[in-house]
């Protein structure tokens, strides 16, 4: 009797976001890498496909060269199937088909340079699919890719009819799916290998052609909380490796090329748009929803837009070949979405993306302009959400204000240091944090290792009390009206009176004039206290001039109504220098010494005439000068986001809010002016 046989493909997504810090890439080497690659090499009859972004690419062959020469070695035996994809691991979904080719093309190339070996496959980051990636990947050079089973399942197919690859098109292109099953996906490691094997072996049948993927994250086997010491120091590992390779009269451990040669993929299909279970989940269906939930992801992807059409400006030459390096680096997935892991709540994350395309636009900007006190200013609909927006730029300051947002500032970045002042995310309600009261009491998780999805922990006590959601974005040059004698560190909304915070204002000129660009912003709103509405008139401008390096900000209030009217006015500011409580950054009050000085201190200054915020460690610093004396109030931003680890509180920068004390009479305007400098900084010498 014909003994049931089926193929077994094991494949690892291995990689380290755009930014990382360097020791989590040594971290994750030591722990997860390294070990796996050196028990395979014991294993010579067992193969696996692995894929490493780039990004990680680039880090090994700097720092484990030794390593590099180990994967060369397995792969000329081929014992190792490399898979390439897009270099800097962007959601291919998200990015022009001109770059999607462009950075799998750059990923074989490496492959081929640094292994000798042709590309065959591809790995989709996050595993985020669309029916018209077929094209570009097919036209990359592209036969292969792997999708979770779900989408199969959703197009129609049975788990029986998943044992198997299939093929798929677009406007004539082919290319090969395959399933990846995602009972595997949580069995392994989580599970005893028998159970894995047991598993297999119900799959089985005559023939032999069957076959079943497993296509996860590499760092399951020993970076994931728990898993180094189930996947290593218990031997799960080197047992899975043993059991497969006992069953290999039955079961064929196998590569995706290496199938491909031997049976080839047949039957057509066509999958919906998605990607695994989780991600649905997070995301609401579909990826691109992250652009819609979170404002500041879609402010970053359409940064990233509008830097690749500066670049489309320019002539082939090797300046724009490294500003388009730049710009792809800039594509990095991680920073745009948010799961178990950090992603978008990380600060430095979105902030090394920053650094990148500010790069890539800081070599189209010098390329585009000859003198060095230029200035142009732009109106487009930047965020693509049916609002006009306007982008100022100059040599060593940009800005992009919204007037339908409160007529606030959205991105002010320092091209010198390649950094964006104004990157502050704003405090949401998610999902998890409706269990963080009971995880704060103490009800703990057990000693078992479970999947990253299932791992539920707090960092800290107390976080509970960080759970304050904004009411809109958190921007800056925005304006609030309170009470008088408001105390303005509690949460804004509940003080506020008037409805310029958020709303709409009318856009009176965006224009250059002799090299000094203006903005000017009108809105009639109103003030309501006491039971009584006032009709309010806000004039506000914003103007840089390259020569002086500065923004000048000025307003003219005027109380349209027939009475005298008291009030507090406010204007926002949030900046992010990434650490709240580092010692090289801090608050800066000329004349004053601040009992706490650290960015995430809350506080009251009286009778302030400057007042900064320094960052030692990045080399800026920001002063604003007040023309009326005002009282600033501070405060940090902090969220709370889950992590691989367990909810964490996260710094995403500070709010300083210049206050002023005031009477309008009616129909008699009041002014205000002040200046905000922007300027390199020097570290502290102690005295």
């Amino acid at each position: 009797m014909q003994k049931n046989k089926i193929n077994f493909i094991l494949a690892l997504h291995n990689h380290q976001p755009e930014g990382n810090f360097p020791y989590v890439f040594e971290q994750n080497f030591q722990t997860a890498y390294q070990p796996f690659i050196e028990l395979l090499a014991q294993f010579p009859d067992i193969k696996v496909v692995q894929h490493y972004s780039g990004i990680l690419w680039r880090w090994l062959r700097e720092h484990q060269p030794n390593f590099m020469l180990q994967l060369r070695r397995l792969a000329a035996k081929g014992q190792l199937e490399l898979m390439g994809g897009a270099f800097y691991e962007p959601i291919l979904v998200m990015i022009p088909d001109e770059d999607k080719v462009g950075q799998i093309k750059k990923m074989s190339s490496f492959l081929r340079e640094h292994f000798q070996v042709n590309v065959n496959g591809a790995w989709l980051p996050e595993r985020v699919w669309e029916p018209h990636l077929v094209r570009p990947l097919a036209e990359a050079g592209i036969r292969y890719t792997v999708l979770d089973d779900i989408l199969f399942m959703a197009a129609g197919l049975t788990e029986a009819e998943l044992l198997r690859p299939y093929l798929t098109e677009e406007a004539g292109r082919r290319l090969a799916v395959f399933p990846i099953n995602e009972k595997l996906r949580y069995l392994i490691p989580f599970a005893e290998p028998e159970e894995t094997i047991a598993y297999l072996a119900e799959l089985a049948a005559p023939g032999g052609e069957r076959l079943v993927v497993l296509a996860d994250d590499g760092e399951k086997f020993g970076s994931w909380p728990g898993t180094y010491k189930r996947v290593y120091k218990q031997k799960w590992l080197q047992r899975f490796f043993q059991l497969l390779q006992e069953n290999s009269e039955w079961l064929q451990v196998t590569t995706f090329s290496a199938y491909l040669q031997q049976y080839e993929a047949a039957d057509l299909v066509y999958l919906p748009a998605g990607s695994y279970r989780e991600m649905m989940e997070w995301s609401g269906g579909l990826w691109r929803n992250f652009l819609v939930r979170y404002p500041e992801s879609n402010h970053l992807h359409k940064k990233m837009l509008h830097v690749r059409e500066k670049l489309r400006r320019l002539p082939d030459s090797p300046q724009k070949r490294e500003a388009q390096e730049y710009l792809w680096a800039g594509q990095c997935n991680c920073a745009y979405w948010h799961g178990v892991f950090g992603g978008l709540y990380l600060n430095f994350l979105r902030s090394a993306l920053y650094d990148r395309l500010l790069a890539a636009e800081d070599i189209a900007d010098r390329a585009l302009h000859e003198s060095n006190s230029w200035v142009e200013v732009e109106r487009k609909d930047f965020n693509y959400d049916g609002a006009e927006e306007v982008v100022v730029t100059g040599p060593d300051l940009a800005f992009i204000a919204a007037p339908a947002q409160g007529g606030c500032l959205l991105e002010l970045d320092f091209k010198p240091k390649r950094f964006n002042l104004f990157d502050v995310l704003t405090r949401r309600k998610e999902a998890y944090h409706c269990n963080l009261y009971e995880q704060a009491q103490g009800v703990c998780d057990s000693e078992e290792v479970k999947t990253i999805h299932h791992i539920s922990r707090v960092k800290e006590a107390g976080l509970e009390q960080l759970l304050i959601y904004d009411p809109y974005r958190r921007a800056s040059w925005r304006d609030h009206f309170f009470p008088q004698q408001s105390d303005l560190l509690q949460p804004l909304a509940e003080v506020e009176v008037g409805d310029f915070a958020n709303g709409r204002y009318d856009l009176l000129a965006a224009v250059v004039e002799g090299e000094v660009a203006q903005l000017e912003l009108l809105r009639r709103g109103t003030v309501q206290m006491a039971g009584e509405t006032w009709p309010i008139l806000v004039h506000k401008a914003i103007s840089y001039q390259p020569r002086q390096g500065e923004l000048l900000y000025s307003y003219r209030l005027q109380n349209l109504g027939a009475q005298e009217l008291a009030l507090t006015f406010a204007v926002e500011f949030n900046i992010n220098f990434l650490a709240g409580q580092a010692s090289d950054r801090y608050y800066l009050v000329p004349g004053r010494t601040l009992q706490n000085r650290q960015l995430n201190s809350h506080g009251r200054t009286a009778n302030v005439d400057s007042f900064g915020l320094v960052d030692e460690w990045l080399g800026i610093s920001t002063i604003f000068y007040f023309e009326r004396p005002a009282v600033v109030w501070r405060m940090p931003i902090e969220t709370v986001s889950q992590s691989e680890d367990g909810m964490e509180r996260v710094y995403q920068g500070s709010m300083i809010l210049p206050s002023w004390q005031i009477k309008l009479l009616p129909h008699t305007p009041w002014s205000l002016t002040f200046t905000q400098t922007v300027s390199e900084a020097v570290r502290e010498v102690p005295s």
